[in-house]
């Protein structure tokens, strides 16, 4: 006999799942218990369910494995539910197990009860409940299978907390194992007819070439073609920035100039994204729905091609064997497309190209990133919090693999933190850093206390402007000098660094930024760089002020 928490923890474990985010509650205290007698699964025990939540995302994306958070019932999924949206926009397999009231009392309106299929709908790709104990294993094992098929992303199953220790018999599945999906033959065919007539391809790729085997058989289909590679929306790091054939990412930072130059392209090849709005700004490159020139679409999930665009061609396949399988016929096919790429790629250096400034409010951000430049290893993880720290690291920063850019796509603010521990415990012989600002790190800054009970060498690099800056931008462009809702009133970050364990340094003027940095980077250990940030460098109206003085 085994009970529903055993059968949960046999499956996990046979879905290779080894580490679980949590934070504890009443509601699924027997999946607790089996969890320690068993000792086979890390289970990390975080301060706030989007924290939990958010780890097991980053983990996921590490990994390539389903991402597995634990929750108590109503505030603690709650909480968790930012974690799971960004699990879908990111297209992430994560599993979020949920406690439950008791079964007599579903749906009665009782203590902390949620429907979670209601609650998640929209959200969540799938939403079960273990009502009966001998449906656990169809439930869990159409959970993990439902978390990566397809557009992988994630689902939640709620655990009535009388359920947990009751018999689920013994016939514990096999483990799903996602199929890898092989392309189309005359798809194939028909995609090298366009790249051999075309002047003017270019290629934008997604989350499907993520892996390290498949961001190589993009550099060498790239190579072999002479095409050149723009990432989607925040995947600058699926490609080497300095490489000829890169010339951009599509999203916040694009030029009218660049954007009117790849519009006279005559192919786009489409990897593994699904094409959506802010890659494609709004639909308009390539134009919905019938694009000026001939695309390839190429993504695992059928249902996100001809979603938004009648391609040329539509290959519902995984992205490394599309990209392999191009790369084999370029044998003695390559045509010379360098007066095509070198315009491409000074479009995106006049965009990327940091210039050294100072401000009289503070120091200029973009000039730590620059001097970031000497300190961020080959193999680094750098998980990217929301905000104007992150969009000049977007924006100026040249990512190479097998660098990491850990980053949630839908913009989730809070994670610099959660993320930065979730790579830091996945990866201990790599280098960590965690790029937030005073907004995020107030969001989910507590997570603090896993990276020093786990003892993890994260470097953290806080931007303090004492603003909501992203949105402050914003509502300044749209209304200038206008600050309500966007002020912070801030504690003393150096104070929380020291309470958490942290070696903790401050940056306040322009000339501590280098030395600072080298001693932030020398040794191994916990710590927490604070950066008076410039925020009048980053305002619309203080840029126009600027123009019009000079």
């Amino acid at each position: 006999m085994a009970t529903v928490a055993s059968m949960i923890v046999s499956m996990l474990e046979r879905a290779d799942v080894d580490r679980t985010f949590s934070v504890s509650g009443e509601s699924y205290l027997g999946l607790l218990d089996e969890l320690e007698q068993r000792g086979s699964i890390d289970v990390v025990t975080c301060r706030h369910e989007g924290g939990a939540a958010m780890m097991a995302v980053a983990d996921a994306k590490l990994t390539g494995r389903i991402g597995v958070c634990l929750v108590s019932r109503g505030p603690g999924a709650s909480n968790a539910a930012i974690g799971i949206h960004a699990a879908l926009h990111d297209n992430i397999p994560l599993l979020v197990l949920v406690g439950q009231v008791p079964r007599a009392h579903l749906r009665r309106d009782a203590f902390q009860e949620v429907d979670y299929a209601k609650f998640f709908n929209g959200t969540a790709k799938w939403t079960a409940e273990v009502i009966d104990p001998s449906r656990t294993a169809d439930i869990v094992s159409r959970a993990i299978h439902v978390a990566q098929s397809g557009n992988p992303g994630p689902v939640v199953v709620a655990l009535p907390e009388d359920v947990l220790n009751e018999d689920a018999g013994s016939q514990i599945p096999r483990t799903y194992r996602p199929a890898l999906m092989a392309p189309d033959e005359r798809g194939v065919d028909r995609t090298v007819e366009l790249i051999r007539s075309a002047a003017r391809p270019v290629m934008i790729v997604g989350e499907g070439v993520a892996a390290p085997d498949a961001r190589d058989a993009l550099l060498k289909t790239a190579e072999s073609w002479s095409v050149p590679v723009m990432c989607s929306f925040r995947r600058h790091d699926l490609f080497p920035n300095a490489h000829p054939l890169f010339v951009g990412e599509l999203g916040f930072f694009n030029s009218d100039k660049q954007m009117d130059l790849l519009r006279t392209s005559d192919l786009v090849l489409a990897v593994g994204t699904r094409l959506e709005d802010l890659t494609t700004h709004g639909y308009t490159f390539p134009a919905s729905p019938q694009p000026s020139q001939a695309l390839v679409h190429v993504y695992a999930d059928p249902t996100a091609i001809g979603l938004n665009y009648v391609p040329d061609v539509a290959l519902a396949c995984h992205a490394k064997p599309f990209l392999l399988a191009l790369a084999g016929r370029a044998v003695g096919a390559r045509r010379s497309r360098s007066d095509w790429a070198e315009n491409l790629k000074l479009c995106f250096e006049e965009v990327s190209t940091w210039t050294p400034a100072r401000a009289p409010d503070g120091v200029v951000f973009g000039n730590v990133v620059a001097a970031l430049s000497e300190h961020i290893q080959p193999s680094a993880v750098v998980s990217m919090d929301a905000g104007i720290s992150a969009g000049l690291m977007y924006r100026y920063y040249k990512w190479t693999p097998p660098q990491i850019l850990l980053t949630p796509i839908a913009g989730t603010m809070g994670w610099g933190i959660p993320g930065a521990v979730a790579a830091a415990l996945r990866h201990p012989d790599r280098q960590v850093i965690a790029m937030v600002g005073d907004g995020g790190m107030l969001m989910n800054g507590m997570e603090l206390a896993v990276a020093a009970e786990r003892d993890l060498p994260i470097v953290i690099i806080l931007a303090n402007n004492a603003s909501y800056a992203a949105i402050r931008v914003n509502l300044d462009r749209a209304f200038p000098r206008q600050r309500l809702a966007t002020d912070l009133w801030n504690p003393d970050f150096r104070m929380i660094g020291r309470a958490f364990g942290c070696r903790t340094l401050a940056i306040d003027t322009e000339d501590q930024v280098v030395p600072i940095l080298e001693e932030a980077f020398a040794g191994s250990r916990l710590t927490l760089v604070e950066v008076r940030t410039s925020l009048e460098s980053v305002l619309p109206s203080a840029a126009a002020s600027s123009a019009a003085q000079g």
